[in-house]
């Protein structure tokens, strides 16, 4: 079940990336729903880290969208993190936005008590013309 998901995802991250075509870069994350937690504790804690990147990050224009099978393996608790980055840069300073931060160190414990992620990647996109 899990490789149909993991085959999947990448359709699903390209389907918001085409929704999010203002940002350069894309890290996409496979992820499953601890045990007792819930897709909305899952929302709660990302719209979380949205609000602390875009606010410890110059320039801001952070996004995160949590993607979810329509298609193929929808497992319950199984989704995608697609965290939209407008540069190299912008990406950079939200890995280190946490480090040494209290509020960004436990923003970081709940999405790890929330979600098990077992990969991620990132992308540089580039619009079609």
């Amino acid at each position: 079940m899990k490789s149909i998901l993991v085959k999947l995802l990448p359709l699903v991250c390209m389907l918001g990336i085409a929704a999010t075509a203002n940002a350069d870069f894309r890290e996409v994350w496979t992820c499953t729903s601890k045990e007792g937690k819930t897709m909305d504790d899952v929302r709660a804690t990302n719209s979380r880290w949205v609000k602390f990147i875009n606010a410890n990050v110059d320039g801001g224009g952070i996004s995160s969208h949590i993607v979810t099978s329509v298609v193929g393996n929808a497992s319950i608790g199984s989704f995608g993190y697609v965290d939209s980055f407008p540069t190299l840069e912008s990406w950079s300073a939200a890995k280190s936005a946490t480090e040494g931060n209290e509020e960004g160190e436990a923003i970081d414990e709940a999405l790890g008590e929330a979600a098990e992620c077992s990969e991620n990647r990132l992308y540089e996109a580039e619009e079609s013309k």
